[in-house]
């Protein structure tokens, strides 16, 4: 009976601590696509010119901090838009995104630079175009980059490559692959 009293006090005497280190926050950015579309038969009529367009994103995070040692948790949940120009015509996906990061940080009072990866899940929305009618609604794939924290605000970059063919037509393989840049208020 001692050790469970004694265990309620200590965690009691943490949790306020603990609550400390939850940051909700808001987050948009833009989105560099870059598709990785891939024909498995040549046929000089299905041939796409494919040039990179910017996309946006924009949504909510969850900062869960490890004291101590510069680790931190944090999940998102993103509407972002992934674009790209083929045959001279804007095509993209609407995703509802799910990226979970890990990021190893320095805190350095109101200035906090670090490292991020992490996997990243998607559920395709709504398209645009024609090149894009018959696309797998999951993607899922795995992202690394970098930021930096001043006081409230979080800047970050990072590169993504989409691990899922996406493509539902067998002679064509398309990966989501794209750089995104971001900012953030953490409350």
């Amino acid at each position: 009976m001692k050790r469970i009293i004694l265990a309620v006090v200590v965690t009691a005497c943490f949790a306020s601590q603990i609550n400390a280190q939850f940051h909700f926050g808001l987050k948009g950015g833009l989105n560099f696509a870059n598709f990785k579309i891939e024909q498995s038969i040549k046929q000089a009529k299905d041939q796409v010119t494919i040039e990179n367009s910017t996309g946006w994103q924009a949504g909510a995070l969850l900062q869960i901090k490890i004291p101590v040692i510069g680790l931190a948790f944090q999940p998102e949940l993103l509407y972002t838009v992934r674009k790209v120009d083929m045959d001279q015509k804007a095509h993209g996906i609407h995703y509802f995104e799910v990226p979970v990061n890990l990021q190893f940080g320095l805190d350095l009072k109101v200035l906090r630079p670090y490292l991020q990866a992490g996997p990243y899940f998607g559920y395709a929305l709504k398209t645009d175009g024609e090149h894009f009618e018959n696309i797998s609604k999951l993607d899922w794939g795995a992202g690394i980059g970098g930021g930096l924290e001043i006081w409230k605000f979080q800047l970050d970059a990072r590169y993504s490559w989409g691990l899922q063919d996406v493509s539902s037509v067998k002679e064509f393989e398309i990966k989501n692959n794209r750089f995104t840049v971001s900012l953030g208020i953490l409350f």
